[in-house]
């Protein structure tokens, strides 16, 4: 392989792998309101496209009891949140995973949901999902160094 190739290749090797822009440029938007006792809690991309079938976890209160609830987001990215409203404090609603995720911290009190007091856990937060997007990065460049040093290595020998 010339040397050129090898650049040419490397060059689109780094920009399909290692940069992929549209693959997360949309982020999730989570918007709420209430559905009787309920709050319905819709999740969609910023294109607009629904989160469908993402996965939810209700956290209870962390001084209840009960164990955390698992779901999924329907067709729309619709799901519906139906605390137990005997348990008061604050419940935490986690959607999707990895780099599309979500938090919303939602207290209850007086058997009532306070729409103004829910607060949404950004994505950077040290209490989110951990994901190893960087780590891939930074992995593939290494790799480019490692195929350059070898493909070097061999073309000074001939």
């Amino acid at each position: 392989m010339k040397f050129k190739q090898f650049v040419v290749a490397i060059a689109i090797f780094i920009s399909l792998l290692g940069f992929p822009g549209d693959a997360l440029a949309h982020s999730v938007l989570t918007n709420y309101h209430l559905q009787g006792e309920a709050l319905e809690i819709e999740a969609v991309f910023s294109t607009g496209e629904p989160f469908y079938n993402a996965d939810v976890v209700v956290h209870p209160p962390a001084d209840s009891n009960l164990p955390e609830t698992k779901g999924l987001t329907d067709e729309n990215g619709l799901f519906l949140f139906e605390p137990d409203y005997s348990v008061m404090g604050s419940w935490a609603v986690e959607i999707g995973e990895g780099s599309h995720w979500d938090k919303l911290m939602i207290p209850i009190s007086d058997r009532i949901i306070d729409l103004n007091a829910i607060s949404q856990v950004h994505y950077h937060s040290p209490q989110r999902h951990h994901h190893f997007g960087d780590q891939i990065i930074v992995a593939e460049i290494a790799l480019c160094f490692g195929l350059f040093g070898h493909f070097m290595k061999n073309k000074i020998r001939f």
